[in-house]
């Protein structure tokens, strides 16, 4: 039998192991949850029935801890903003936005880019942030996440219309009313845009530190990956670590793996960022397994701007087996036209077994950028989700379980 791990090896709440047949209590905190040879053989078939998949993959509780605000709105909220300001857009309805916002054949990383500055105005002003804010958490929310870490870079125009603080705060607001509506645990990480002068990453540190204690969980560094390495920011990401910040890098996506270990020695990255490409170095690998760093990987993101090949060869699995904690993210759903849902369901059809596709799942939640406490809350959520799955997948091709 298969053990999918629930607590990580070493918390302090680690318990016996647990076996499903007993039906010990949720509170009991379980470390593992088993599957059987024969729910994963009733599960690869289920992986060829489009259907059967997607409402098996619907029943999971997810956690993303990858999904960048900017990268995330609805094209209709473009539209109706852009219409409402007077601001003039070439497109005029949802469907000509959803097509100039998303990738399209051709278009690389740098492209990318420019797609989400295009349509910045979004962002300037207040209501407008919390709204997209709550639109984001309202979207995960369709594919049952229970957890969501969001993303931004919150100095837009050289805040010639909103503050750095000003823009967190109405983030910040949109993630409460979002989670008070919708019950999605929401935490914020604010981005560093690498293309920036130093003195605005330090500016975004000392924001992000103000407010650590209402909502913002960690710092990031992201965009023009090649250019603009890691090292040039080891200062302020020290800072941001000595004031208990948690810290998450994009690297080993556009750059190789030695982006990756740049970000994890010289500016202590807790989490990488994708880190696709960590594959290309077995010394970068062992690192990774050893130390525990989780990726955050996004395989139609990386399928899209050029890091992989094709997603039959994606290394989510290889990752897997080397021990290195690996979580499934969408990382710009409206850019790159996915889901949360879509993105476990491609990997599933790509060779993952069920245990470990509820692995991945919790893994989301073990390295999150929440108090341990915060966490142990939330499994038995997702325990009862993992249940719910099995009994599909009985449901569809083996005989049900007992109650």
């Amino acid at each position: 039998m298969n053990s999918v791990e629930l607590i990580p090896a070493g918390s302090q709440y680690r318990t016996p192991v647990f076996e499903r047949e007993l039906s010990p209590p949720l509170e009991a905190q379980e470390s593992y949850f088993v599957v059987t040879p024969e729910e994963e053989r009733a599960f690869q078939a289920i992986v060829h029935d489009d259907k059967k998949l997607k409402d098996l993959i619907s029943l999971l509780p997810k956690a993303e801890l990858h999904n960048h605000l900017e990268g995330a709105v609805r094209p209709s909220t473009v539209l109706e903003i852009a219409k409402r300001d007077g601001i003039p857009i070439p497109e005029s309805t949802v469907e000509e936005v959803a097509k100039a916002t998303s990738m399209q054949p051709g278009d690389d990383l740098l492209v990318f880019l420019q797609k989400i500055r295009t349509y910045a105005f979004v962002f300037d002003k207040k209501e407008d942030i919390s709204r997209v804010t709550y639109e984001t958490v309202e979207d995960a929310a369709r594919q049952n996440v229970k957890y969501l870490e969001l993303r931004f870079n919150p100095l837009k125009q050289k805040e010639k219309y909103v503050t750095v603080e000003e823009f967190i705060e109405s983030a910040l607001a949109g993630a409460r009313k979002a989670e008070e509506d919708l019950g999605v645990k929401t935490r914020l990480i604010v981005s560093i845009n690498r293309s920036y002068p130093v003195e605005a990453a330090w500016r975004v540190a000392r924001a992000a530190i103000k407010y650590e204690d209402e909502g913002v969980v960690g710092m990031d560094l992201a965009a023009d990956e090649i250019n603009y390495p890691p090292e040039l920011f080891a200062d302020v990401f020290k800072f941001a670590r000595e004031n208990g910040v948690h810290v998450t890098i994009h690297a080993g996506e556009a750059a190789g793996p030695e982006s990756v270990r740049k970000a994890i020695e010289l500016c202590g990255a807790e989490r990488i960022g994708h880190g696709v490409r960590s594959q290309e170095d077995p010394s970068l690998e062992a690192i990774l397994a050893e130390r525990k760093i989780p990726l955050e990987l996004c395989p139609t993101s990386n399928l899209q701007t050029g890091a992989v090949p094709s997603l039959g060869s994606y290394p989510l699995k290889h990752y897997l087996n080397l021990g290195i904690p690996v979580t499934l993210n969408t990382d710009d759903s409206q850019i790159f036209l996915t889901t949360l849902n879509d993105e476990y369901a491609k990997m599933a059809r790509s060779g993952l077994s069920l245990s470990e596709l509820l692995q991945v799942d919790a893994h989301g939640l073990n390295v999150a950028f929440l108090p341990e406490s915060e966490k142990r809350e939330l499994r038995p959520e997702f325990l009862q989700g993992f249940r719910n799955v099995l009994q599909a997948v009985h449901h569809y091709g083996l005989k049900p379980l007992n109650p």
